[in-house]
């Protein structure tokens, strides 16, 4: 079920991108494209497994479509304003005289099977409770990308902000491991603190089980692999981040869980203890399910306490790995 699940989603994708834009057959000069100033914005669903974000100016942000070659321009609300080449979507967006990201920024990246939607609600918490100057909310397509290729893709959109003074990041499953893999190589010296979010630190058997599936190595579903790794393995490919860093897992904290599949607490897709990675400056278990940690307000506010003070509760206590 699940890997049909998989499956279906990858194709979902497609359906998107395929009803969102046109192909290069339709537009025979699509790679050769400037900016069409015949075509009028275009709502968009904003990405989805087959689109990569590559630039951001503030939360304006082109994308990459990892199937048909091209890129495109989208405004804050996901509205289109160009396609075509890099070029043309740069040319655009200087057109749009869009302000400089400056200051402060807050980074956030979802897990497999999802986009920017994950961390949506997270975002506009944090717009309304200010503190921030730019919210970076990336795509990218999470079926397809290897961990390491995705952690470098992320860093090339951190260094093309050349204005902003200091990131934040948090990151979801899939995500918070990518953002590990980043920060445990060479990442931006602008990074302060970093949290994570029900991530398979220790490897997901689960990923493994799908992982091993005839039809999801038919379709090369590539991060099941990294996911899959075990504790030392991940050590060694992804490391342990080069900034301070803390950990949310989600569970029902009775040591059984949501899932009679799993061992000990878990959130219905990986385990509570699975989460641990020594070095972390604080840990904390919500009593939530894998999908809904990034939603929930106890989230939001343990989140910003971290990035604000260096502790996820409210008291300053801190349960360190």
């Amino acid at each position: 079920m699940i890997v049909w699940f998989c499956v279906g989603l990858f194709f979902l994708g497609y359906g998107f991108s395929r009803a969102e834009e046109p192909l290069a057959e339709e537009v025979p000069e699509l790679k050769r494209l400037e900016v069409s100033h015949e075509l009028p914005p275009v709502q968009t669903t904003g990405g989805f497994l087959v689109w990569q974000d590559v630039r951001f100016y503030g939360e304006w942000r082109i994308q990459y479509n990892t199937w048909m070659g091209y890129y495109r321009l989208l405004d804050p609300q996901s509205v289109r304003y160009a396609f075509g080449t890099l070029e043309a979507c740069e040319k655009k967006a200087k057109e749009c005289d869009i302000p400089p990201v400056k200051g402060r920024v807050l980074v956030l990246l979802h897990g497999l099977g999802s986009n920017r939607l994950t961390f949506q609600n997270m975002a506009g918490w944090f717009r309304q409770r200010g503190g921030y100057d730019a919210i970076v909310n990336i795509t990218y397509p999470s079926l397809s990308v290897p961990v390491a290729e995705e952690a470098k893709r992320v860093g090339e959109i951190l260094r093309n902000l050349e204005g902003a003074e200091s990131f934040d990041l948090v990151g979801h499953s899939l995500g918070a491991i990518i953002l590990r893999c980043y920060l445990g190589h060479e990442p931006d010296k602008r990074v302060r603190r970093f949290v994570q979010l029900c991530p398979p630190n220790q490897g997901s058997g689960f990923a493994g089980r799908v992982h091993d599936s005839s039809v999801t190595n038919l379709f090369s579903v590539s991060p099941l692999g990294d996911l899959s790794l075990g504790k030392e393995a991940m050590l060694e490919q992804f490391g342990v981040p080069k900034c301070p860093f803390a950990i949310i897992a989600g569970g029902k904290g009775d040591g059984q869980g949501f899932s009679k599949n799993l061992p000990g607490d878990d959130d219905a897709v990986i385990s509570v203890a699975t989460t641990h990675l020594a070095g972390a400056e604080d840990f904390l278990v919500l009593p939530w399910e894998h999908a809904v940690v990034p939603n929930a307000v106890e989230t939001f506010e343990a989140v910003a306490r971290y990035l604000d003070t260096g502790s996820l509760r409210a008291d300053g206590v801190r349960n360190p790995l």
